[in-house]
């Protein structure tokens, strides 16, 4: 081993260099929140039994991260599915929870990196390269025909995490890495050794661990070796060669380098796309760079912060139209239930959404969307046994109400113990019972933090107990 790379002046060895680059990370706090965004996501697709609930509260918890998915799935990538898309749970039911998935990462890595490029020209361009290399891949991959784009889009960016690692983590190391290489790719894992004593892809394969991500785009992450054979479009090996030649494409182009036409000489028998295709999609992707990231406006997520929307009822009674069009379709109770509740909470502005439904004696809070959820969950619960406040007395009577000030005396006296305990934030509220055979069987409940809520209009109410009227159908569908 080289004496004089970074491993060897730690003293010990890789665990120690690991150990170092994740404090920095942890110091910085950047990538840390892309890891724990990765991991919630990847664990939802993985979780058979319960994936479309958790996978849409992990991109719910983010609102411009919410705005950007249902962007992308009502783009023109998708246009051919047909129906506006307006939630997320329903994007996972028409594209799939994968497709949903590996869009949901994909834009979630691009704006980590766009949020926490260092002050450096060397890491902006490093994170420009990677940008830029996922829409190459997104474009290769749509003229391949494949259905899950977003899993090669997320495989192209994430070829890129070691040298973005070392570029924002290691700025040093990184500047004396690339003098060595000279921008080629090809020879980034032997400079990477001799600088660091580890190479870029054995420092993308501990970070794949650590985040346990799948292994598809754990092995895309390596670069591309030995003689580049036919592969089927959407395998392991044809992930990595298009990965790979993304990366490289990119990073000829930034550079202004010559090479790119021998590049794809080289790529495309293995790629299995016309070499024509391959040129197109490079050349487009440097024209398009700057639409990748779906930019959203500012107002948007501070119209979220600030309350209930000034067009409440206009989302509400397009939800009502999707949520109708998607029960023609056919769905299940909770697939039904996790559609209205995202429904309420991006039309009405909620802080937080919670579906309370009955279990044994106690009526207990299943599914949330919003601040503090899933944690908070377990910590909502009440007796089905009858108590004069707020929630039995709505319960009882099966009567929807709004709370518009929680601090109000002749209110706050009403409000359970359990409630006051967990939702200390809360102004405003709003409940919808849940009737099943003129039995309740829980409850809607959607709130507002304190200074955050408008009154509620009375055809916004009925649209929401409307909406709550079409769940219940689900259960009873002989009830009109």
């Amino acid at each position: 081993m080289n004496e004089t790379n970074l491993i060897s002046r730690l003293g010990k060895g890789r665990s120690e260099f690991f150990d170092l680059l994740w404090k920095r990370m942890s110091e910085k706090g950047d990538f840390p929140a892309l890891s724990g965004a990765v991991q919630e996501i990847v664990e939802a697709m993985h979780d058979e039994d319960h994936n479309a609930s958790e996978l849409t509260s992990a991109i719910l918890s983010d609102f411009a991260l919410t705005q950007k998915v249902i962007r992308l799935a009502n783009s023109a990538m998708y246009s051919s599915l047909g129906g506006e898309i307006t939630t997320v749970t329903r994007a996972a039911l028409v594209l799939g929870v994968d497709a949903i998935g590996h869009l949901a990462l994909s834009v979630r890595f691009m704006d980590t990196l766009s949020a926490s490029v260092p002050d450096s020209k060397v890491a902006r361009a490093e994170m420009a390269k990677s940008l830029l290399a996922g829409d190459i891949a997104r474009k290769i991959a749509a003229k391949a025909n494949l259905k899950d784009i977003e899993e090669v889009v997320v495989c192209a960016l994430m070829h890129h995490l070691g040298r973005l690692l070392l570029a924002f983590y290691f700025p040093v190391e990184w500047e004396e890495i690339t003098k060595i290489t000279g921008g080629s790719f090809e020879a980034e894992n032997t400079a990477s050794e001799k600088v660091i004593g580890l190479s870029l892809d054995e420092i993308a394969q501990e970070a794949a661990m650590r985040w346990r991500l799948p292994a598809k785009i754990a092995g895309s992450m390596a670069h591309p070796s030995g003689t580049l054979g036919t592969s089927i479009p959407g395998s392991h090996e044809w992930l990595r060669l298009v990965a790979g030649f993304s990366g490289e494409a990119a990073a000829i182009v930034a550079e202004g380098k010559p090479g790119l036409d021998a590049l794809v000489d080289r790529y495309g028998e293995g790629l299995l796309v016309p070499l024509e295709d391959i040129s197109e999609s490079v050349s487009t992707a440097v024209a398009h760079a700057r639409e990748t990231a779906l930019l959203i406006e500012d107002g948007e997520i501070e119209a979220q912060a600030a309350g209930k929307p000034a067009n409440a009822q206009e989302r509400l009674t397009r939800g009502m139209e999707n949520f109708r069009s998607a029960l023609v379709e056919g769905m299940s109770f909770g697939n039904a239930l996790n559609m209205v509740l995202e429904t309420l909470y991006g039309s009405m502005g909620f802080y937080r959404v919670v579906a309370f439904l009955r279990d044994g004696g106690t009526l207990k809070a299943r599914v949330g969307f919003g601040q503090g959820m899933p944690e908070i969950l377990p910590k909502l619960a009440f007796p089905e046994t009858y108590v004069p406040d707020v929630f039995h007395l709505a319960l009882s009577s099966n009567a929807d109400i709004f709370i518009q000030d929680i601090a109000d005396p002749k209110i706050s006296e009403k409000l359970p113990i359990w409630f006051s305990a967990s939702l200390s934030d809360v102004q405003s509220f709003i409940l919808l019972p849940l009737s099943f055979n003129k039995q309740p069987i829980g409850a809607l409940y959607g709130d507002w933090k304190c200074g955050a809520s408008d009154m509620v209009e009375k055809n916004e109410l009925a649209l929401m107990s409307s909406l709550r009227d079409k769940l219940m159908g689900v259960l009873n569908p002989g009830k009109k």
